[in-house]
Formats: structure tokens, sequence, C-alpha cells
């Protein structure tokens, strides 16, 4: 059914509307319209309005990876950022000098013994060889940063470890708490479920309210299914336990319904490098790879929340995800996630979408540092 919906999808301006036979559901932002093709098929309809406010799905893109392709050139960057690095030089993420700065106060004496700081070079050093000597030394200082640092995101102590991967091997696990203090790639997985009327043709998407209690993004849109690739979980592993964690959908289900669709990959950043000053935590860059899923349900199978993560789950139809989207509902990597199902099955086209390429081009980015896979 996919495939179908990829092959048929085609939309049209509105002034070709007539073709498409069927009016669409009531949009109120009256832009981006749902409408059905003279197959019965739901495809969108990119709106005069959408062309007179210069509407693109790259807003999303942007809102999670507006970094240009020579942003490591840029003055301010080159002033406030260094290279974390392994023991051997391979560079592995992106550390802000206030940071460095912010660890060499709180833990002096754990990070002295950590780490080589080389200002000429502006690279933050492991001095270790030894994994499991890294691991505790490192342990020990994001638990030190978690009492004492001023730092908010270290607050949030998760008790789990982010793995950074050198040739395709775990070098160091990190808190995940500290991640983007030291500024390493984070890998994840997230899954689009939705349901498919074999009648109607019409697609509802399962699209979760995330609890208010969240430490970050609370009560915003979410993916059905979302979560960070904890070491040593593999990546189907962590399919299968965020699965019955977050929506309480069985094993079963999942292997009789999941379909891996490949990833996205971004620097997320929420600045302008063109003035960032790279002196707050909102200026971290961190590395993302999200390994994404679709999860086609029928009508009977309902998720359901299970551990306090999501205050509830509800269908969305293509135009209420559409007007979702729009308003900044979603948090914005699942924003992202969504947009990929739209291209991947159709709806998103070259026709209505006028930054295509870019779009399809900058959610692929190719990350700086060695990767899991």
């Amino acid at each position: 059914m996919a495939e179908e919906l990829h092959n048929n999808s085609v939309c049209y301006i509105t002034k070709y509307r007539g073709f498409l036979g069927n009016e669409s559901e009531t949009n109120a932002f009256n832009t981006m319209k749902v409408e059905k093709s003279s197959k019965g098929l739901e495809v969108l309809v990119r709106t005069q309005e959408d062309d007179l406010e210069g509407f693109s799905f790259l807003e999303i893109m942007d809102r999670v990876d507006p970094l240009p392709l020579d942003f490591e050139n840029y003055k301010n960057f080159k002033e406030g950022i260094y290279y974390m690095c392994t023991h051997d030089g391979t560079k592995i993420g992106f550390v802000l000098k206030f940071a460095i700065n912010e660890m060499e106060t709180v833990c002096s004496e754990i990070f002295e013994e950590t780490f080589q700081l080389d200002e000429s070079r502006h690279e933050l050093r492991f001095k270790s060889e030894d994994f499991d000597h890294r691991n505790n030394l490192i342990d020990q200082l994001a638990r030190k940063m978690y009492l004492e640092s001023s730092l908010s995101g270290v607050k949030g102590w998760r008790n789990e470890k982010y793995a950074v991967w050198v040739n395709k091997k775990p070098y160091v696990l990190v808190e995940r708490a500290v991640a983007g203090v030291l500024g390493i790639i984070t890998y994840g997985i997230h899954i689009n479920g939705y349901v498919l009327d074999p009648k109607s043709k019409k697609i509802q998407f399962w699209v979760p309210r995330r609890s208010k209690t969240k430490q970050t993004w609370p009560l915003m849109l979410d993916n059905i299914i979302a979560g960070g690739l904890g070491y040593p979980y593999g990546i189907y592993e962590t399919v299968l336990k965020e699965s019955m964690e977050e929506a309480n959908l069985e094993k079963s289900v999942i292997e009789d319904n999941i379909k891996a669709t490949g990833s996205v990959s971004y620097l997320y950043f929420t600045g302008d490098i063109s003035v960032t000053k790279f002196n707050k935590e909102s200026d971290f860059i961190v590395g993302e790879v999200q390994y994404v899923y679709d999860l086609k349900l029928s009508e009977d199978i309902i998720p359901k929340p299970n551990d306090g993560e999501v205050e509830s789950f509800n269908l969305f139809s293509l135009q209420e995800t559409i007007n979702a989207l729009r308003n900044k509902e979603f948090k914005p990597n699942c924003a992202l996630v969504m947009v990929d199902f739209l291209i991947r099955h159709g709806y998103i086209t070259p026709e209505n979408e006028p930054n295509y390429l870019e779009l399809v081009t900058r959610m692929h980015r190719r990350l700086p540092f060695p990767t899991l896979n």
C-alpha cells in the first residue's frame, strides 16, 4: 500500500483543484490542504497562501539543523568551539570553550586526569588508552557535574550510557545527561505508527503527546515510539524495548508490522551560526542519527501509555498532522521524522515542496565524526 501511495500521489497548485475531485477537509490554516486525487488517494495541495507566505517544509529542517556546509569556517565557531578527540587524535565531538571552563572549574582534578587541553589546536583530547579507565574517569566527571555544575542540562540525570563509536567499536561510554556538554554523536530510534483504511484510502497517524513531567519538550507531540540508543542495547533491541515501555505494544505486534525505512542525520543546533557566541548551553552542537521505522497497524491495535512518558495517544488525520507540523506542535526532530515519512510515501513531492531537493539532502547530513555504522 505504501508503494501505491508513492506511485499515485500527485500534487497540484490550487488552480488545478477541479482535476482532483473531492474537496479537502477543513484546514484552519488555509494552507497545504489535503484533497483526493481522481484515483481516490489523499494528496497534499499547495495553496496560494503557501506561495504568498513562502512556506516550505524546509522550515522544519531549519529548526533542527540550520548549519551551512561551511559552518566550521565561521570566525565565532573557530573561537568558541574545540574538538573532542580520542587519545590518538580522532575527532569525535564539538565541545564549547565555555563548557570546558565549566568542567575545569567544577571538577578540576578529574578533568586534568581525563583530558589534555591543546589551546593551539583547539582540541580536548582523552589521555587514557584504556577503555575501562576512560569510562571510569568520564563517569566521575559526569557525576561531579551533576552535583555541582550550574549547567541545567546535566541535572537531567538518566542513568543511561551513550557510546561514542570509533572504528565501529565503543570508544567511551558517556552518561546521557552530559552528551550535549561533550558534543558527541547520539543515536535513537523513531517509529511512525499509522493506520490506512483500505476502503477510503485515508491515512491516520498515532500521535502521542509527551508527558508534562518529561525533562525535555514536555506536552509536545511525538512519534508513536522513540527513544535513545543506550549502551549496550542494539538498534532493533531498542525498538522492541521502547515499543513496550512507551506504547505497551507487544513484541509480536512489532515484529509482524514493523519496517525499517532508513535514517535521518543532522547536527542539532538552535542558534544562528553568523552571530552565535557559543557561550551558553543553547549553543551546543550535537550530531544525531535517528534510525527510522514505519509501523502499519490495524484499527484494532491501540497503543497505550505505559511508563509515564506519554500523556495520551491520538489518531491524527493527514490534515491534522500537517496542521500540527506547521503550528510547531511536534518536538523538532520528531517533526523531521514525520516529514521523512511524508516524503517516502509520496505526500510531499517536488510539485508541492519548492525546496524538495535541498530538504531531502539536508535530512541526511554526512556527520563529521565516526559513526556506529
